[in-house]
């Protein structure tokens, strides 16, 4: 139940599709950036990659469009929903027109392109992925010096209610200043080809996130409201619940720093889509592995975090053989 995140043209086209080394063949009735439903009675199972070309009819000469893809859903008898996850710059260049000059929504098309580059360019990927490591390298460090703590005497009670041996502090790494730095890159390189107006959080834990958000958006002389949602309306003034200027409208990213249940994010999803924001993304700094990520996603969110609290366990390890 993946939220849609690029508009639909419709179109009929015969495909053929590579699963395995092997080629079938498929139909599809419409396309869009983010990928398309291929009408197949074999499917191939979820988490598969696949190879798909297509022929544009309607041109002249007809153009070949080359892409590959993961399975995100598949249905036996009827077909498979198909993420692009590449794409080659002759076929980008086909699509990206096709689309403009077919969809109902051209400005749409337009702003979707930058979202769509950021996970199917291979060049822009390849060099997301090297900046994204060596900011978590960098990161984890101060995450093990200064948020980590471990007591299987007197456990720590989290604040789902639950007692755990490990406890993460993010504060003291998100409010510290060499940090904060990397904080801020961290999530803006995950971020920048969202095409999104705005970054919210629920408070305490996501501000200083928020704000590093901010002050790297500012580096790019990039246009960026920060958001902070309340846990309760205020009492007096205006009542509000969301700190910031609210645009209905706006695409947002909701950020936190740490990820247990998944229900304290959540509320502030609530919290701003009541307040007509859509969500295109939810980040967290770490996951606990409690149930958050399986919450989140349950309710059709596309959810990331950078790290899990068992890989932050293992590089405790090793630091201290």
């Amino acid at each position: 139940m993946d939220r849609r995140r690029f508009l639909r043209v419709p179109i009929s086209l015969d495909v053929v599709y590579i699963h395995n080394n092997v080629s079938q063949k498929g139909k599809i009735k419409d396309l869009s950036y983010g990928g398309v439903f291929v009408y197949s009675k074999t499917p191939p199972p979820v988490d598969s990659n696949i190879s798909i070309v297509f022929t544009l009819e309607d041109t002249e000469p007809p153009i070949k469009l080359f892409l590959k893809g993961n399975v995100v859903r598949s249905v036996p008898g009827e077909g498979f929903a198909l993420k692009f996850t590449e794409i080659s710059p002759e076929s980008l260049t086909h699509l990206k027109n096709f689309l403009y000059y077919n969809s109902p929504s051209p400005e749409e098309i337009e702003t979707q392109l930058k979202e769509f580059l950021g996970e199917a360019y291979p060049l822009i990927n390849i060099v997301k992925s090297i900046q994204i490591s060596v900011l978590k390298e960098e990161l984890l460090k101060h995450i093990l010096k200064r948020a980590f703590f471990y007591s299987p005497k007197e456990p720590f009670i989290l604040s789902s209610g639950e007692k755990s041996p490990y406890y993460l502090d993010c504060r003291k790494v998100t409010l510290y200043a060499p940090a904060f730095s990397l904080v801020g890159e961290l999530f803006w390189q995950e971020i920048q080809f969202l095409n999104i107006q705005a970054v919210a959080g629920m408070s305490i834990g996501a501000d200083p996130i928020v704000c590093a958000i901010l002050s790297k958006a500012t580096e790019q002389n990039i246009d960026l409201e920060g958001l902070f949602v309340r846990k309760e309306p205020k009492k007096y003034g205006t009542k509000k619940q969301i700190e910031g200027n609210v645009i209905k409208g706006h695409r947002v990213v909701v950020v936190e720093d740490v990820v247990t249940t998944g229900n304290s994010v959540l509320k502030a999803v609530k919290i701003l889509e009541d307040a007509g924001l859509k969500i295109v993304k939810i980040i967290s700094l770490v996951d606990r592995e409690a149930g958050g990520k399986e919450n989140i996603t349950s309710q059709g969110y596309n959810y990331l975090s950078f790290f899990t609290l068992s890989e932050i366990i293992k590089a405790s390890e090793t630091n201290a053989k």
